[in-house]
């Protein structure tokens, strides 16, 4: 699952934009819980929360110290002057405060829905995965729109050096996507994204069967791998929004642009690249639907163990001051 971020956040979502990152269920922070396709890099804590973390007070420790975190971040991506430092340290904290309010009471609700359609029958079909991926996005939108505002503030303000910086961040970070993510053939890169795949499955239903194994394994190579598609859209954005910083569109258009990426991507997809998303996202739902179906009893109660610690947590979250 992945997380959310103010200021930061929005130049971490431009670095890894593209809807659902496609290398693996949780490839980036645009990114998975094991009953959706949570590919979204976006959700940059809850990335950070439910994959990276383990235990409920590593979690919480992670959640309650990401002001420190994103402020962090944000300088690996240009040179910030006082006054932007003590913007962007106002525009987390606020962004904090209300995510706590706001954001975490919408997980906790989404973390219930998943849960109830896994019990429903025992059986999880394509189309209500494809209804839980509606709802993560509904819940993404929501959770990066309070970002906009501050972030196209923060980014009109930038100077010439800043904005080349910037830039030459957003060429760099992608390069070492692509190292990572297309270091082979089509073919390699296939069959390393479902060994991914299957690690990530056990950690979220414990130790998985050599049979099981070798039918995710099956499903995974079969499902379109298109990783190319969405870091070639993200260039393309990015390249756009260095064209608006570097002729000082100012806050507003920056703002409009911003949320067009965000809330409708497909608008500035080419139509091989919407055509490879849709493909690759309808694949997506059917093959977690048929991993789920892969998944004994015992397994089943386990993955509804951990969602159920997750809500629990997100909970005792939500309660702190």
């Amino acid at each position: 699952m992945q997380g959310w971020r103010a200021c930061n956040l929005i130049f971490d979502i431009y670095q890894t934009m593209g809807s659902k990152m496609p290398d693996s269920f949780n490839t980036h922070p645009e990114n998975g819980s094991g009953i959706t396709n949570m590919n979204k890099l976006s959700f940059i804590i809850l990335a950070i929360v439910l994959l990276c973390c383990s235990g409920c007070s590593t979690m919480r420790l992670s959640y309650n110290h990401a002001d420190w975190y994103l402020r962090y971040k944000i300088n690996d991506y240009t040179s910030f002057n006082a006054q932007q430092r003590d913007e962007i340290h106002s525009e987390v904290d606020n962004y904090m405060r209300w995510h706590r309010k706001n954001a975490l009471p919408e997980y906790i609700a989404y973390l219930q829905d998943i849960n109830a359609a896994i019990q429903r029958n025992g059986q999880l079909t394509t189309e209500e995965v494809a209804r839980l991926s509606g709802e993560y996005n509904k819940l993404y939108k929501k959770t990066v729109a309070p970002t906009i505002r501050p972030a196209a503030h923060l980014l009109s303000a930038l100077n010439s050096r800043q904005i080349e910086e910037l830039g030459k961040s957003f060429t760099r970070k992608n390069q070492k996507q692509k190292d990572e993510t297309l270091y082979g053939s089509e073919q390699k890169n296939l069959v390393m994204r479902a060994e991914r795949n299957i690690d990530f499955v056990e950690r979220l239903v414990g130790r998985l069967s050599g049979d099981q194994k070798d039918k995710i394994r099956e499903i995974s190579l079969r499902t379109p791998f298109v990783v190319k598609y969405y870091i070639e859209h993200r260039e393309h954005n990015q390249a756009g929004l260095i064209a608006l910083l570097n002729s000082k569109a100012g806050e507003d258009k920056i703002a409009e642009f911003l949320w067009t990426w965000v809330n409708t991507p497909e608008a500035t997809r080419t139509p091989q690249q919407q055509q490879a998303v849709q493909s690759y996202e309808h694949a997506m739902d059917e093959m977690t639907a048929r991993i789920y179906d892969l998944l004994t009893d015992r397994q089943k109660i386990h993955l509804r163990k951990e969602i159920l610690t997750y809500t629990e947590d997100f909970q005792h979250l939500n309660a702190e001051k």
